[in-house]
């Protein structure tokens, strides 16, 4: 027999759960209540053995159960943290329980986890009238309802104590999806992880903060910028490239853009490279063909990036030799038609010349993401930026006139052909500038050995990589002897 505990007076599952928090700071962490179900429409008068680690708390009209370990099962067996017998149920609905009816988990214990529900019986587990299905995983959320074997036997309810990370976000979002915790900011607002609630996969969603004046220059024509957003969502959605980060869904809000975007385990560039302190040749080329290779495929898509920086490069892990991809393609689609807030928002130094010179208004072409992947290479390869208010004259003065130079001690280590492509795309005429595919077809990045990394990696066709195998290396002079 469990331990019970009974409560006295007529405080009802409501006033229990307004002191959740409480009782869950008293909790030693190695035993700290992570969950509660409250019974509806049942009546459990015991639990499962005698060394179950759960406990019922009973009030006048209900009763609830703190959910402490890793996993608890419910059904008929007697082996279930729950066992469901004629003193619970009604025998119409006890014949159509399974030995272990459902799972309720959560890894570690830890409140940072997100809750996983799991349909172990063929007649149905059913969270708010929807049917799980048998062997089936879903997230499970507060305030849910669990039914057993038909939609209307609402049994339990769910209470999730650990803290909401949902509040004030749209419930186009909530309703989809779980969300859990930061993993990363910047100025402009922050990505959080977050997990599509019936398939359980993995996400990071992006929360960009609008340029609210620009929102109120352009009050009158929220009709037609609504639109015009969900035209290029659109656009986004259908994008595929191993390259680049696929956007799964988007939520425009006057206030800020909620993008859904593949979920990347490596983290960003920036951080990979402030971790290293720069990133050897033969990676960064790895690294930069990638990049040149997602920056071709949006290029042939009629987008230009305009915001291609470290912090906009993911990783798939944290292998040196990782898949990466380009993310945050086409932002500025969504939030105003130019530059100024970007610049606002982040930092200006991997902004090409011409953007800066007409404060984002004027036309430039797909030549500005040629400056920036250079700005990049420039980063990965010394671990320092070419452009930058500590050299003296101001970041953006230095920009405009294309001051900069190679002298930091790493470059001693770096290929004069690096080099070489650097000061090609450093250009500060446009015209000048190579397009992306003369980036690919340079010298530097005619490399088998990368290239047969890179085909692995990016997973392309033979056909693909072989465009940029097919090269015949320049003819070398012989030194007299």
């Amino acid at each position: 027999m469990a331990r019970e505990r009974h409560t006295e007076g007529t405080q009802g599952t409501q006033s229990q759960a307004s002191n959740i928090w409480s009782q869950v700071e008293s909790q030693p962490m190695d035993n700290i209540v992570w969950g509660r179900l409250y019974g509806k429409n049942i009546k459990i008068k015991s639990l499962g053995t005698s060394v179950s680690p759960y406990k019922i708390i009973y009030t006048n009209s209900s009763f609830s159960v703190d959910l402490n370990n890793e996993q608890f099962s419910a059904g008929r067996g007697d082996a279930n943290d729950l066992i469901l017998t004629l003193n619970d149920l009604p025998e119409k609905i006890l014949s159509r329980i399974s030995k272990v009816h459902f799972t309720i988990k959560r890894a570690n214990s830890d409140l940072s986890n997100p809750v996983y529900i799991q349909d172990l019986s063929r007649n149905g587990t059913f969270v708010n009238g929807e049917k799980i299905g048998i062997n089936k995983t879903r997230i499970l959320q507060d305030d849910d309802i669990i039914a057993l074997a038909h939609p209307t036997y609402k049994a339990f309810v769910f209470k999730d104590l650990s803290p909401n990370e949902a509040i004030g976000l749209p419930n186009e979002i909530t309703d989809t999806y779980l969300v859990n915790r930061k993993l990363g900011s910047g100025a402009c607002g922050l990505v959080r992880l977050v997990y599509e609630r019936r398939t359980c996969q993995q996400y990071a969603m992006k929360i960009v903060k609008k340029n609210l004046l620009a929102v109120s220059s352009h009050h009158k024509n929220n009709q037609t910028d609504s639109e015009r957003v969900l035209n290029e969502a659109k656009i986004m959605k259908k994008l595929e490239h191993p390259c680049v980060v696929k956007m799964f869904d988007i939520v425009d809000k006057p206030d800020s853009v909620y993008m859904v975007l593949e979920f990347m385990g490596g983290g960003d560039l920036l951080n990979r490279i402030i971790g290293s302190k720069l990133l050897s040749e033969p990676t960064s080329k790895l690294y930069f063909y990638q990049m040149c290779h997602a920056v071709k495929y949006l290029h042939d898509q009629g987008i230009t990036h305009r915001d291609l920086k470290p912090d906009n490069v993911l990783l798939e892990s944290s292998d040196e030799e990782t898949l990466l991809k380009v993310s945050d393609f086409g932002m500025s689609k969504f939030v105003q038609n130019d530059s100024v807030m970007r610049t606002l928002c982040g930092t200006p130094l991997y902004v090409a010349p011409e953007v800066l010179i007409t404060g984002g208004r004027g036309a430039y072409t797909k030549k500005v993401d040629i400056w920036s992947l250079g700005v990049v290479l420039f980063t990965c390869l010394s671990g320092t930026l070419p452009f930058s208010d500590e050299y003296g004259t101001p970041a953006a003065e230095q920009i405009k006139r294309g001051k900069y130079g190679f002298r930091h001690p790493a470059w001693q280590r770096v290929s004069q052909r690096a080099k070489s492509l650097i000061r090609e795309m450093l250009n500060v005429d446009p015209e000048r500038r190579p397009s992306i595919d003369a980036v690919l077809q340079n010298t530097w990045l005619r490399d088998p050995q990368m290239l047969h990394k890179a085909k692995r990696l990016m997973k392309l066709d033979d056909m693909e990589i072989e465009e940029n195998e097919n090269f015949l290396e320049p003819p070398t002079k012989r030194s007299r002897r």
